[in-house]
């Protein structure tokens, strides 16, 4: 199969509906017309010789052309390489030279610093533009890469490690797809209002939202004023974001319910329960939550309709089976704590650099995601942290994400990040940077970076609430007051 057929399929059934909008400048494209621009990027990759399973890089930032061109790319037959706009020239030279990528397809206004070939241009439709350059053409890349079918290879966020290259096939992807489905029961009625990377989100998500017929609405100004107009204006019924999208909206002050928006889902980083509380407390929707992994898809979402504790991603989709291993790689009971396996339809095919099959990581068919939780008596999964990012003080263990929430709730601190530092004696001990917030009011960060000396914390205050709330091993000894925190794009915390 080819996830190419779910867009003809959708093109057939719902040919004149919208598929995609701008929301910016107001610029659609139905499913037939969408259907037919992919239809013209494939000709034109085939007519430059792209052959099944070459790795062809996609540079393209969010815009209704982005989804011709990924559909078009992956109709040939070709992996679709997604490469994000934020790459440094160190990590784009690396992922051109790691995964063996053939050639690249880029937009007018994306960048590939490495362009050995002269580009053809697309000279018509939507993509028009688009360049495509040969970077390698001859590259062979891994033997047993054309027997997986891959769709998509992905690099993983990084957040605690390298980024390693995810080989996703169309099978998987489909599978993935439609076991989210069964739970989300998305349908052509539904208006998804996006805010997130299309690089990081497509293979699940937007094939989706094609699937189902829905029509997707590229939000490109992601300012929370912004993105509440669009909501309101549009009468979005899914809003699919970060848990940094939903504490900035939290903030705006009281208007209109969102009586339209049936689904407020966030996804890509765990949510505390106080950015769901300030959000439902402004905006009358409750925030549902998935639990995303490049290597499974959404294996847990908790819709918030079942009754299932709010800061749970939820039970298993239909399909799925999480499971929680001691140290030893024995199965706890539920209410235990320990690493979380998934097994499904939907897991990933292969590392691709270094090679490892999926076979090679797994254990019982269960993909150990490197993540620590529980499983409650009702099924529910709940996330304490990632496994790389405990904290050892004397040999006692804690996540930074529980110290992190504790901070966030002072006055006066917009976010935080903890980390071990090395201790003589102890093996670490925990130390925090903060960044300051604005005497209650959103900051846009995407336009500079606090001010330091105009929103000033007392530290001292600081240190003696978490001491209320901590034991005392894990509250940091340091506070460093800082002006932003790195996270990915799709705003997780970098924790290297």
């Amino acid at each position: 199969m080819n996830l190419s057929d779910v867009l003809e399929v959708s093109a057939e059934r719902f040919a004149s509906r919208p598929a995609v909008m701008d929301v910016r400048s107001g610029r659609s494209l139905t499913y037939e017309q969408l259907a037919h621009e992919a239809d013209r990027v494939r000709k034109f990759l085939l007519a430059e010789g792209v052959e099944p399973c070459q790795r062809i890089a996609l540079v393209a930032p969010n815009s209704l052309a982005y989804l011709p061109a990924a559909f078009g790319l992956l109709a040939t037959g070709a992996c679709l390489v997604p490469l994000p706009a934020n790459l440094t020239d160190e990590e784009e030279s690396r992922v051109l030279r790691e995964i063996d990528v053939n050639g690249t397809l880029v937009s007018p206004d994306g960048d590939v610093r490495q362009t050995p070939a002269s580009p053809v241009v697309i000279a018509t439709g939507e993509c028009a533009g688009f360049r495509f350059q040969w970077q390698d053409r001859d590259a062979p890349g891994a033997l047993a890469l054309p027997a997986m079918n891959p769709a998509f290879i992905r690099f993983s966020s990084g957040t605690t490690a390298r980024s390693k290259g995810v080989v996703l096939s169309h099978e998987a992807t489909a599978a993935r797809v439609e076991a989210a489905d069964r739970v989300l029961r998305l349908t052509p009625d539904d208006r998804i209002l996006w805010v997130l990377p299309l690089a990081y989100h497509f293979a699940v998500t937007i094939v989706g939202y094609v699937r189902a017929g829905a029509h997707v609405l590229l939000c490109p100004d992601t300012l929370p004023v912004s993105v509440l107009d669009a909501m309101h204006r549009l009468e979005a019924t899914v809003f699919y974001a970060s848990p940094l999208h939903f504490e900035r909206l939290g903030h705006l002050p009281p208007g209109s319910p969102l009586r339209k928006l049936r689904l407020a889902m966030s996804t890509s980083a765990p949510i505390s329960a106080a950015v769901m509380d300030l959000f439902e407390s402004v905006h009358g929707v409750p925030v549902a939550q998935a639990y995303g992994i490049i290597e499974a898809g959404l294996p847990c979402i908790n819709l918030r309709t079942d009754g299932l504790p709010a800061t749970s991603v939820g039970r298993p989709v239909p399909g799925y089976e999480i499971a929680v291993f001691s140290e030893h790689g024995a199965r706890v009971e539920p209410g235990s704590t320990g690493d979380i396996g998934v097994r499904g339809p939907g897991l990933f095919s292969a590392y691709y650099s270094p090679w490892r099959r999926r076979e090679d990581v797994t254990r019982d068919g269960f993909f150990p995601t490197g993540d620590v939780g529980r499983l409650d008596e009702g099924g529910a999964l709940h996330l304490l942290g990632r496994k790389k990012t405990v904290i050892f003080v004397a040999g006692v263990k804690f996540f930074p994400e529980e110290v992190e929430e504790c901070i966030n709730r002072f006055p006066g601190v917009r976010e935080s990040r903890v980390f071990g530092a090395p201790h003589a004696h102890l093996g670490q001990v925990p130390h925090a940077e903060i960044v300051p917030g604005a005497n209650g009011h959103p900051i846009d960060l995407d336009a500079h970076r606090i001010d330091l000396d105009a929103h000033r914390i007392d530290l001292d205050a600081l240190r003696a609430h978490c001491a209320r709330a901590l034991s005392a091993y894990k509250v940091p000894q340091q506070f460093t007051v800082v002006p932003a925190i790195a996270k990915t794009p799709g705003g997780k915390i970098v924790r290297r």
